[in-house]
């Protein structure tokens, strides 16, 4: 077994694929097809564009325009709240308790992805990075997911700020 450094970069596509399904428990897939970490390595061997999702079995993502999702970090940030956030595109994707992101989705301009056939894109995808990933920084553990009800003012403020809500 290979040892990774810890924490993960967002372009070590190997570590990242491990963090996911080692760490995190995550089931992974290039396009429909469910796959083991190896063999999303082999596909970045063959072909760089690969785009890696996950499906959202454990999680719910809550996907707000990237203007309201930094505006949201901000203000967690300065609560000291941490809460896992992707970036890619327009789009951030906060991460949520599974089962909690419909609370969420009453906001305008929020869409929640949630349930075992939901996907989600996932660095080292192109065009995708981690503000703040779903891991602690200092041991190889994920972090405990909040509610959604905790990100639904946050993301409601950022929203505001942006005239999207």
């Amino acid at each position: 077994m290979t040892t990774y450094v810890w924490p993960p970069k967002s372009r070590d596509g190997c570590a990242l694929v491990h963090a996911y399904t080692d760490v995190l428990g995550w089931p992974l897939f290039v396009g429909t097809e469910p796959v083991l970490p190896g063999e999303v390595e082999d596909a970045f061997v063959h072909n760089p564009s690969t785009v890696v999702l996950a499906a959202c079995a454990e999680f719910d993502a809550v996907s707000v325009p990237r203007k309201a999702a930094a505006e949201a970090l901000v203000r967690l940030d300065r609560k000291g709240k941490v809460v896992p956030c992707l970036l890619h595109g327009d789009t951030g994707t906060f991460l949520a308790a599974r089962g909690t992101g419909p609370c969420a989705s009453t906001l305008p301009s929020v869409q929640v992805t949630t349930g075992r056939d939901a996907r989600i894109i996932l660095p080292p995808t192109i065009g995708a990075r981690w503000d703040t990933p779903p891991w602690h920084p200092t041991e190889r553990a994920p972090l405990e997911l909040p509610n959604a009800r905790v990100l639904r003012s946050f993301l409601g403020e950022g929203l505001r700020f942006y005239g999207l809500g």
